[in-house]
């Protein structure tokens, strides 16, 4: 092969390894992506579990609030009454219901902007990833052509170098 060849093949190699290079980051860029996608759906099945569980507590609290209201009934008092320890202590029993149910809101919520959260930063790792991969393309491509008037100066290529005649 004669230098101009070997020059121009210098190049060639140099442009394809910075098309891969550009590839590379653009499949590993949609797998960030796929992953963001994920990981929301994920936290959208915790925020569905904490409020089951939201719902699981008041379903808790219907069924004490019914048992104690038919023991009270059982033994001959008023379960409905104002201000009597039977009222109160359905008061307790709801205050502990309506507790356990704010937390799994906030749990749900906190599960929701996690996940958008982490999302977010996958996305912005994609499109990192394909940015920096655009500059190291340059930088190939760049050093492909460098080397290329290395090995064949007489194409012009020859940056501050003189040559010798």
């Amino acid at each position: 092969m004669s230098g101009a060849e070997l020059a121009v093949l210098s190049v060639v190699t140099g442009v394809m390894g910075a098309q891969a290079q550009v590839r590379a980051a653009q499949a590993q860029a949609n797998q960030l992506r796929a992953e963001a996608k994920q990981t929301e759906l994920q936290g959208r099945v915790q925020a569905l579990n904490a409020k089951r569980e939201g719902v699981s507590a008041l379903k808790n609290l219907e069924r004490v609030l019914a048992a104690n209201t038919a023991r009270q009934a059982a033994s001959n008092m008023d379960p409905f009454a104002s201000g009597t320890t039977p009222d109160l202590i359905a008061n307790l029993n709801m205050r502990e219901g309506v507790t356990q149910l704010k937390g799994a809101k906030s749990n749900a919520d906190f599960a929701v902007a996690m996940s958008k959260y982490q999302a977010g930063m996958q996305r912005t790792a994609a499109s990192n990833a394909v940015s920096l991969a655009r500059q190291q393309a340059f930088i190939t491509v760049g050093s492909s052509i460098f080397q290329a008037g290395q090995i064949y100066p007489e194409l012009g290529f020859t940056g501050n170098q003189t040559s010798i005649t």
